[in-house]
Parts: C-alpha cells; sequence; structure tokens
C-alpha cells in the first residue's frame, strides 16, 4: 500500500470535526447517501458523513462511528457498477482484515464497507483508493 500518497494530498477542511491524532490530517470528506456493510446491509442513510485521513477512514452514520486505520486494516478495493436503469447501482466497497461487531448487544458482524457517494466525491474517492492501492 502507498501510504506516502496520503500524506502528499493537500489538507482539506475537517468540516466534520473528527477528532485527529498527532500528525493526521484531513485529505478528504464527503456527505454520504448511504453506507453500509460488505454485502449490502445499510448502516447509515443520507445524514452519514465519511472523513479520510492520511491515516484512518471515518464513518458516521450520526448514531455511531467506524474507524479503520488505512495501512493496517485495508484489503482491497473496488468500485462497484451493476445494474441498468432505474437498477443500477453504484458504490465503493472496502474489505479490512478483521470482524467488526455492530448493532445491538454487538450481535452483528462486517468485514468490510460499501459506501454510496453523490458523482463528484465518488469520484475524488475512486482516484484516492486506487492510487493508495496501486503500490500493493
Amino acid at each position: 500500500m502507498y501510504t506516502a500518497y496520503l500524506d502528499n494530498l493537500p489538507e482539506v477542511k475537517n468540516k466534520f470535526n473528527v477528532e485527529l491524532d498527532e500528525n493526521e490530517r484531513v485529505v478528504f470528506t464527503a456527505k454520504l447517501p448511504l453506507f453500509g456493510t460488505a454485502p449490502g446491509r445499510m448502516l447509515g442513510g443520507d445524514n452519514s458523513r465519511l472523513t479520510m485521513t492520511n491515516k484512518r477512514i471515518i464513518a458516521n452514520n450520526g448514531v455511531g462511528v467506524w474507524t479503520v486505520d488505512i495501512a493496517d486494516d485495508i484489503v482491497s478495493y473496488e468500485e462497484i457498477n451493476k445494474g441498468v436503469l432505474i437498477f443500477k447501482e453504484h458504490y465503493h466497497v472496502i474489505m479490512i482484515n478483521k470482524t467488526i461487531s455492530f448493532g445491538e448487544n454487538l450481535s452483528e458482524t462486517m468485514d468490510g464497507f460499501r459506501f454510496y457517494f453523490k458523482k463528484n466525491d465518488g469520484k475524488a474517492f475512486s482516484e484516492i483508493m486506487n492510487n493508495l492501492l496501486s503500490f500493493q
């Protein structure tokens, strides 16, 4: 993983006020129309937001916050386009190397995220992820 790429990106405003660690800076933010688990269980609707720093991806649905360490946790990324006309879906899947428990009594698990972006945000996120993973 080419994490130095993230260090070279320009810093953007921390518009969702994510608490940052030392030497961490925000490189991408977006409001999400929807996000969920990799297989498609919904975790958040249009009040969701995503912040990417040079070290982490933080997804917030307004109730819970999911944090993924980019260098240690992410194993793959894929942009998905499927379906036609009104059944068309476009989303981004990030798989991680661990299982995260969530839900009531932490009874559900997931090993990846599905993020839906507005068009321009999706293009920017895809560019970052493809460059980040280009040297695996």
